[in-house]
């Protein structure tokens, strides 16, 4: 599991640790080249993973906004502001990465449940079935 989620960090498939996730910085390639893994056979599977990793990250930005108390809040606004969008662009692949890592495993538990070990179905209808 933990190799799993590593490969995912270091945006590489989740199946082979081989394959790149993304072409370029942030468009998500369709399958591996190395293991011909459909990387997200459902589109959306990780936007619930993003949307709370967001979520958290932009908690934490606001509890340290209250936390610290500098002389200049304007100027300590725009700093956070600017970091805090820095931050969560620039940490977009590898967050992106390790959702796919765990909708890998979560896949893989899934199919492990219903007796079918083999690659995820892509079709929604025979994903919906088992």
């Amino acid at each position: 599991m933990l190799r799993t989620l590593a490969r995912g960090l270091r945006r590489r498939c989740p199946g082979c640790g081989v394959g790149r996730l993304f072409i370029g910085w942030y468009q998500l390639a369709t399958r591996c080249e190395h293991c011909d893994l459909e990387y997200e056979p459902l589109e959306g599977n990780s936007y619930w993973f993003m949307y709370y990793s967001t979520a958290i990250f932009t908690g934490l930005i606001i509890i340290a906004m209250f936390l610290i108390q500098p002389e200049n809040i304007w100027l300590a606004r725009a700093i956070v502001l600017v970091a805090a969008v820095l931050f969560i662009v620039f940490t977009l692949p590898y967050r992106k990465g390790l959702a796919l890592a765990v909708d890998y495993l979560t896949e893989r538990a899934d199919r492990a449940t219903r007796g079918n070990p083999s690659q995820p179905e892509s079709d929604p209808k025979k994903l919906s079935e088992g």
